[in-house]
C-alpha cells in the first residue's frame, strides 16, 4: 500500500545520498591539492558508493511506483585545516546520515510499513560500517601522530584502506 511519507522519507534519503557523493567528491579535490592521492582515491571511490546507495534508493521509489523529487545540491563546503579535521568532518556527516536513516526506520515501524522497514534493514547495516570505517581511520591517523613524515604514512594507509574497499566493493557487486 502507498504511503506518501514514505515516499517523502526515501525522496529525503535519496537526497541525502547524493549531497553525501557531493560532499565526498569535493573532500577528494581537497586531499588531491594537498597532493595527498591515497586519501583522494578513497574519497572519491566513497563518491561512488555514495551514488550507489542514491541509485538504490531511486530503485525502491521505481518499484514502489512513488513520485521522485530531486533536491538542488549545495555547495559542499570543506573547512578542515588538517587531514584529522576532514575525516572528522566526515566521520559527524556520516553519523548524520546514520540518525537520518534510523529515523526512517522508526517511520516505517510506527506505519507499519514492512517492506520499507525490510528495505531500510540493508542500510542500517552500510552505515554501521561506515562509522567503523571513518573512526578506523581518524584512530589511525592518531596513531601515525603529526610529525614531520605523518601525511605521507596517513596517505600510504589510506591508500591501502581505498585498495581494500575497492577489493571489497568488486566483490559484493
Amino acid at each position: 500500500m502507498k504511503n506518501p511519507s514514505t515516499a517523502k522519507v526515501i525522496n529525503q534519503l535519496m537526497n541525502g545520498e547524493l549531497r553525501a557523493a557531493h560532499l565526498y567528491w569535493q573532500a577528494g579535490g581537497w586531499c588531491i591539492e594537498r597532493h595527498l592521492d591515497g586519501c583522494a582515491k578513497l574519497l572519491l571511490g566513497h563518491a561512488d558508493e555514495e551514488v550507489t546507495h542514491m541509485k538504490r534508493m531511486l530503485g525502491f521509489l521505481i518499484d514502489c511506483e512513488y513520485p521522485i523529487y530531486f533536491d538542488a545540491l549545495p555547495e559542499p563546503k570543506i573547512g578542515a585545516k588538517t587531514i584529522l579535521d576532514l575525516f572528522q568532518a566526515i566521520l559527524a556527516h556520516e553519523k548524520t546520515v546514520t540518525d537520518n536513516i534510523n529515523a526512517a526506520v522508526k517511520e516505517a515501524q510506527a506505519i507499519d510499513d514492512h517492506s520499507t522497514f525490510e528495505f531500510l534493514q540493508w542500510f542500517v547495516k552500510e552505515q554501521r560500517e561506515e562509522i567503523k570505517l571513518f573512526q578506523n581511520i581518524i584512530d589511525r591517523i592518531n596513531l601515525i601522530g603529526d610529525g614531520p613524515q605523518a601525511l605521507y604514512f596517513i596517505d600510504t594507509e589510506l591508500a591501502k584502506f581505498a585498495a581494500g574497499n575497492a577489493a571489497a566493493s568488486g566483490s559484493s557487486g
